[in-house]
C-alpha cells in the first residue's frame, strides 16, 4: 500500500480523548483538538493576552519495513488579540487543525528513524505553517502547567 494512502487510513482513526469525545472526519484533525484557553487576559484596546491549546496527538505510520508511531505533545500558543484585531478561538482551532493535518503528512512522508525525530518534525512543521496563517502563534511540547489538556490516539 502506497505510504499517503496508508497515512489518510490513519488520520481517519484519530479520535478525541480527554474533556469530551469529539470524532474525526476521515484523513482530518478536528479543530475541536485545539481547545484554547486563556493565560493572560488582554488589557487594553491594544494586542495582547495569550491563549494556549494542549494536545497530545498520536502520529503511527504502519510498515513492514520501518514502522513507527509516537504520541507527540503540541502546545499551541497565541495572542488574543493582535493590532489588527481580534484572534477568535475558532479561526486559531480551525488553523491548528490544517496544520496539524498538513505537518503529520509531512513529517510521515519524511520516514524518520526515530519517535523522538517524528515528533521533532510535526511540531517544526507545524510551527512553520501555522506562523504563516496566524501572527504570534507559538508551537512547542508542553510547557506550561494546569491547561487541561485533550489527547488523539488511534482507535
Amino acid at each position: 500500500m502506497h505510504p499517503r494512502v496508508v497515512l489518510t487510513v490513519l488520520l481517519g482513526w484519530l479520535v478525541l480523548v480527554g474533556s469530551g469525545c469529539v470524532m474525526g472526519t476521515a484523513g482530518r484533525i478536528p479543530p475541536a483538538a485545539f481547545q484554547f484557553h486563556e493565560v493572560i487576559s488582554r488589557e487594553g484596546s491594544e494586542g495582547g493576552g495569550w491563549k494556549v491549546a494542549q494536545t497530545t496527538i498520536a502520529l503511527t505510520r504502519i510498515s513492514q519495513h520501518q514502522p513507527i508511531q509516537t504520541l507527540c505533545d503540541v502546545e499551541v500558543g497565541l495572542p488574543i488579540a493582535t493590532k489588527e484585531g481580534n484572534v477568535p478561538d475558532v479561526v486559531a482551532q480551525q488553523e491548528a487543525a490544517s496544520a496539524a493535518d498538513q505537518a503529520a503528512r509531512l513529517a510521515l512522508s519524511k520516514r524518520p528513524a526515530t519517535s523522538a525525530e517524528l515528533c521533532n518534525m510535526f511540531l517544526l512543521e507545524m510551527g512553520r505553517i501555522l506562523t504563516s496563517a496566524l501572527k504570534g502563534v507559538r508551537v512547542r511540547r508542553f510547557v506550561l502547567e494546569g491547561i487541561p489538556r485533550t489527547r488523539f490516539v488511534p482507535e
